[in-house]
């Protein structure tokens, strides 16, 4: 029965749950940014279905059909809570993941496997590297990415500031602000409970008290990439159109120290 749920409540494109859901007249259900990036890509002023082909005639919504679907997920949302997590299909493109310490800010401090780093308050590298990151204390992950799909987690903890995301290989890392979408950045930050988005303006997104685990889902072919609250099974943010002309550099920033003690840790999930 969760099975036939879940398959129930997933679009077709993207093949996650339903964000912003849409009734075609076909009966076809999908995600509402969906269908629109396939009109964008097919240059179609028309609806058309992406499953069947149907051409729509007229509005795809009406409000009954917002109240139906609503009434769905009301109805089976203690099942889906149950049986709704980060899917196989997202499990499959694991990496084993590991911090290169060649990019790493000299003020940050990586663990002996390169799984976990924190931001210590003396320089531990002084030596100039035109790898490494001058002024927005970060590190990358290795290996990088061309083509493909990609998934890896990382454990927050009870950390109140952070950012995690993928940038571009040939970005500059002297920079010291404008770290956005428009400079070869896609990642989300956290601050004081919300979660921001690099893209201009950045979206404010309210996270979950108890967010502590970040799930990261890249697709290359696709030019997007995916956040989820691993343990909560939501999906945080989507950045679509990236910009993938070079390799994607896994990309990490742990919480700044504080004066009385230092800052909460970022770990890699084997």
């Amino acid at each position: 029965m969760a099975q036939s749920l879940q398959e129930e409540v997933t679009c077709p494109v993207c093949l996650e749950i339903f964000l912003n859901p849409i009734l075609l007249p076909c009966a076809h259900i999908f995600c509402f940014h969906c269908v629109q990036r396939w009109m964008l890509e097919h240059r179609d002023l028309k609806l058309t279905c992406p499953v069947c082909r149907g051409v729509s005639a007229g509005p795809p919504l009406e409000e009954w059909q917002i109240g139906a679907l609503s009434l769905l997920f009301t109805q089976h949302s203690a099942l889906l809570e149950k049986s709704l997590h980060v899917s196989n299909d997202l499990l499959r493109f694991r990496e084993d993941m590991t911090l290169d310490t060649s990019t790493a800010h000299s003020f940050l401090i990586l663990s002996d496997d390169l799984k976990n780093v924190r931001c210590g308050k003396i320089c531990r590298n002084p030596v100039e590297d035109p790898q490494r990151f001058t002024h927005l204390a970060c590190v990358l992950g290795t290996p990088c990415f061309s083509s493909g799909c990609h998934y890896w987690e990382v454990e927050v903890g009870q950390a109140e500031e952070w950012t995690l995301g993928i940038c571009q290989e040939s970005v500059d890392r002297k920079r010291k602000a404008g770290f956005s979408s428009e400079h070869g950045f896609w990642f989300i930050s956290m601050k004081a409970g919300t979660v921001y988005t690099s893209s201009f303006p950045g979206t404010r997104i309210p996270a979950s008290p108890e967010l502590s685990h970040v799930g990261i889902f890249l697709d290359v072919e696709m030019e997007e990439i995916k956040f989820f609250d691993v343990r909560g099974n939501a999906l945080i943010y989507t950045h679509s159109h990236l910009s993938c002309v070079e390799p994607l550099r896994p990309f990490f920033c742990p919480e700044l120290p504080r004066e009385s003690d230092s800052g909460a840790s970022l770990k890699l999930c084997s």
